[in-house]
Order: C-alpha cells, then sequence, then structure tokens
C-alpha cells in the first residue's frame, strides 16, 4: 500500500484540525492509501493542533512545532520540504479548517497517478463566498492576467507527483506563493473541479487586508515578467508623452491654442510620465524585498524554523509504486 503525504498548515485552529483527521481516516480507507500526516504548527499558542487528534484517528503523522508564526505560505513551504526528505507515492496539500474537501483528494491523487501529470489542483467547481468577495477576487483576477500574462484559478488544495514535490520544495518561491510557484515552476498540470466545503469550527482568521497582502504575493513571484511589462508600459507612456507634447508646441506655432493650453497639457503629460516612473521604481523595491524576505532554499533551512518535531508511534510505510 503506498503512502501519501498530508500537508496541512495549522495555526490556532486545534477543534477543526481534529475534525480533519477524523476525516482523513475515511479518505485513507476510500483512496486505499496510507495517509502520513504532517501538521505544520505555524506557532500557535492558544490552540495548537494536538498529536492526540492523529493518534486518536488511527493515522501515521507529525506535528512540526515551528518557533514563532512565519505565516500560512512559509508554514506549507516548510512541510513540503520536510515532506520532500521521505518517501511518498505523492504529496497533498490542503488547508485544516474544512474548506477544502478530504473527500477531493481521491480524485487529486487519480489525476496526478497520471504518466503525462505532475501535479493535479483543485479548481473549484463550486464556492461559498459571500458578493462582495466574489467581486473583488474577479477584478483581482483580471489585474493578475494584466500583470503577469498569466490566469491563476487555484489554490494551496493539490496533490503533487514525487518529481513536483522535490521541484516546489527548492524553489524560494513556493515560501512566497504555492500556487503561483506551480505555475512558475512550469509543472504539467491536472485541473481536478472540487466544492469548496466550509469551516469545520470557529471563524477564518484571514481578512481583507491578508487575502489583498496574499494577491500581492502571487505577483511577486512573476516579478520579472511584472517589470518587463512594466518597463515595456514606461517605454510607450514616454512615447506618447513625446507625441503629445510635440503636437502641443506644434498646435502653439500654427496658432490654433489658446493661452495657457500648451502648458496645461504639457504639464500633465509629463506628470503622468513621472508617476509611473516612480510607480515602477517602488515595485521593484517591493519585488526586492519580497525576495529577501523569503528564504533563498527553504529547504535546506526548514529546520531552522522548527522548534520541534512530535511523532505517531507509528512508523510511515515506504510509498510503492
Amino acid at each position: 500500500m503506498a503512502t501519501v503525504a498530508i500537508v496541512t498548515p495549522v495555526y490556532e485552529d486545534q477543534e477543526s484540525f481534529a475534525q480533519l483527521c477524523l476525516r482523513l481516516k475515511e479518505v485513507e480507507r476510500l483512496a486505499d492509501v496510507r495517509i502520513h500526516l504532517i501538521a505544520v504548527d505555524d506557532g500557535s499558542i492558544a490552540a495548537p493542533p494536538q498529536i492526540a487528534s492523529i493518534t486518536a484517528a488511527s493515522l501515521s503523522g507529525e506535528v512540526l512545532r515551528l518557533g514563532r508564526n512565519v505565516g500560512h505560505q512559509m508554514a506549507i513551504a516548510i512541510g513540503l520540504a520536510h515532506a520532500a526528505s521521505g518517501k511518498h507515492a505523492a504529496c497533498v496539500v490542503m488547508d485544516s479548517d474544512g474548506e477544502d474537501l478530504p473527500e477531493g483528494i481521491p480524485a487529486l491523487l487519480a489525476a496526478v497517478r497520471r504518466p503525462n501529470v505532475d501535479v493535479a489542483v483543485a479548481e473549484r467547481a463550486k464556492r461559498s463566498e459571500t458578493l462582495s468577495f466574489k467581486a473583488f477576487y474577479a477584478i483581482y483576477k483580471r489585474l493578475f492576467k494584466i500583470a503577469t500574462g498569466q490566469v491563476l484559478r487555484f489554490g494551496n488544495f493539490m496533490a503533487l507527483s514525487p518529481f513536483a514535490l522535490e521541484r516546489l520544495s527548492g524553489m524560494h518561491e513556493t515560501a512566497i506563493h504555492v500556487a503561483g510557484s506551480v505555475m512558475k515552476a512550469k509543472l504539467r498540470r491536472a485541473n481536478v473541479p472540487t466544492d469548496r466545503g466550509v469551516r469545520y469550527a470557529g471563524q477564518s482568521k484571514m481578512n481583507f487586508p491578508g487575502l489583498v497582502l496574499h494577491g500581492a504575493r502571487a505577483v511577486m513571484v512573476f516579478s520579472d515578467v511584472v517589470l518587463t511589462r512594466m518597463a515595456l508600459a514606461l517605454v510607450a507612456i514616454a512615447a506618447l508623452v513625446a507625441i503629445v507634447v510635440a503636437g502641443a508646441f506644434t498646435l502653439k506655432f500654427l496658432g490654433y491654442t489658446t493661452p495657457g493650453w500648451v502648458t496645461t497639457v504639457t504639464g500633465f503629460a509629463l506628470a503622468l510620465f513621472l508617476q509611473t516612473g516612480i510607480f515602477t521604481m517602488i515595485t521593484l523595491i517591493v519585488s526586492s524585498l519580497g525576495r529577501v524576505d523569503a528564504p533563498v532554499r527553504v529547504r535546506e533551512r526548514s529546520r531552522e524554523f522548527i522548534a520541534r518535531i512530535e511523532k505517531t508511534e507509528a512508523a510511515p510505510v515506504a510509498a510503492l509504486r
């Protein structure tokens, strides 16, 4: 029986994690696999995930206790780096709060077993968010397409082949945005329609500023593409400014303008050019900060973030192909 690693970040969500463990036991039976659960405790204090929850569900697993809160995406990257050190037939990444339905795992595993697929991602067939969130998400997708030339229609819920796990665990972009890194890695992808669930317990800790930051991180993964597009846009604006200024002075010399019109048009055009240049510089700075903030090699440095590891008594069974 093949072993599948399940990597899930957990932050102050003990009750939901316990529910997830029970649901995964049923998935283990349905998918005919042995699950090894890797829970990444992202610096929880009040309600950390318990190793007893994994044991109570009769699963094999471990809890990686991080020394501090590092954020959702970094926690996943650390979990992937840890999973890559073992031997697994596949690795599934999912949230622990219930919004990623465990019932979708068998379909993801079936897709990633295909010879031409490296990663199977959950593409939401049915969403349960509010109308305002859907509107914001639609705007974000269009802006993301304009900035990067890519279409991002999936999140963290995915199944990785051993090859994909090895590649993602060695990319510094994974610590910035996992889904964006899948696209950056140019992995062969299969989209699996999956409904979005509801939380097992408690309230979501993600707020609007957090969503904006998460979206910005996806753009950072493609910072080189974004900056190239912005540079081309700046050149186009510079050419347009030159044409507008030349046209304004031509009209003035021909006597077709009113007093002050040339000054107004020229000033507006130059201000537009200046603002575009400043915006490009700010983007360069933010992009460089994003790269500095993420460890260049998460795989090698993951142990520095882990304070301790708690394991179940049962050792994981080696993967069989």
